[in-house]
């Protein structure tokens, strides 16, 4: 049984130029000890995703659909239900590591609360974890990090505390949003050997939002390419890198620099930008930077269809 079931999950956001769809019924799962990849440009909804499902949409925005967390409904959930699960079975390594730690709390201070609220330790035993947490994602003179506050550490240090914070109490399910960006190569790595053990050993369910195709490729089991809020191809990792189907995953992984081939050109790119959340198009969203798309795809949605072990949301593509 999967510990996360998604089903036609959709987040909307009231604004002065009417409602703007963000995510436009997204489906997936997560089975225990498995890593999960959501990738594509920014603005595909990857992080809206997210947020909606764990009921940290602002004020005008609005989630629909079905989101089951070990068998408990988180969509619309009671805020009881939420502030059970959020930071303990839960855990969200936020985009923007400024904003995921509160300003006026020394780093220790954070830390060290999530283990007595959710674990019942004492402030004492609570920080003595929450040092060795800090050793374990490399943050230099962790003593001297716990009385600090996040303004007196830098971007890729804060980013080290907001993973440090989402490992403490060994959750069920770890979301990470681009959690490597802000890091030198080094960490980058050590953060992602972390996360493999934490499939393999603690048997963690992780979902990597991601633009780094290279991390994808060496943690993600599965994955799935989002493009203006739906997923438009998904599958096992292995058969994503191998055979693509989509011409947007092609595109994606064309884009990327490899080692394997040489360096001296320039990389290929997606001709275009995608579509403005403000606008609604009845057809395929890729179509107009599509090299494949004909009149059909610009005149209705594709549907999902299986591509080999792929399904794939695009009528040129044989099954």
């Amino acid at each position: 049984m999967a510990l996360l079931e998604v089903h036609d999950l959709a987040v909307s956001f009231r604004t002065p130029r009417g409602v703007l769809q963000a995510v436009k019924g997204v489906s997936f799962q997560v089975e225990p000890g498995t890593c999960l990849g959501i990738v594509g440009e920014s603005g595909s909804g990857k992080s809206q995703t997210m947020l909606g499902m764990l009921g940290l949409l602002p004020p005008n925005g609005t989630v629909s659909g079905s989101a089951l967390f070990d068998g408990e409904e988180l969509v619309n959930a009671p805020r009881s239900l939420t502030d059970r699960l959020r930071g303990n079975r839960i855990s969200f390594v936020f985009q923007d590591s400024i904003t995921g730690l509160t300003p006026h709390m020394r780093i220790g201070d954070q830390l060290a609360e999530i283990l007595q609220v959710h674990k019942g330790m004492s402030k004492k035993e609570a920080l003595e974890i929450s040092l060795s947490m800090l050793d374990v994602v490399r943050l230099s003179e962790p003593e001297r990090r716990l009385k600090q506050y996040p303004h007196e550490l830098s971007g890729g240090m804060r980013q080290r505390v907001m993973i440090a914070m989402a490992l403490l109490c060994k959750p069920a399910l770890l979301i990470a949003d681009e959690p490597t960006t802000a890091l030198d190569v080094t960490v980058q790595a050590s953060i992602i050997r972390q996360f493999a053990k934490l499939k393999q050993h603690a048997q963690t369910a992780i979902i990597l939002i991601t633009h780094d195709l290279g991390v994808v490729a060496g943690v993600c089991d599965d994955v799935a390419v989002m493009y203006s809020g739906r997923i438009v191809e998904y599958g096992a990792a292995a058969d994503i890198f191998a055979t693509p189907a989509h011409p947007y995953t092609r595109g994606l992984l064309a884009c990327t620099p490899r080692m394997d081939r040489p360096g001296n050109g320039p990389l290929p790119t997606i001709p275009g930008s995608p579509p403005p959340i403000s606008l609604s198009l009845p057809g395929c969203a890729f179509e107009p930077r599509c090299a494949l798309a004909d009149a059909a795809c610009a005149a209705s949605q594709p549907e999902v269809r299986r591509a080999g072990n792929l399904l794939t949301a695009c009528r040129k593509v044989s099954a």
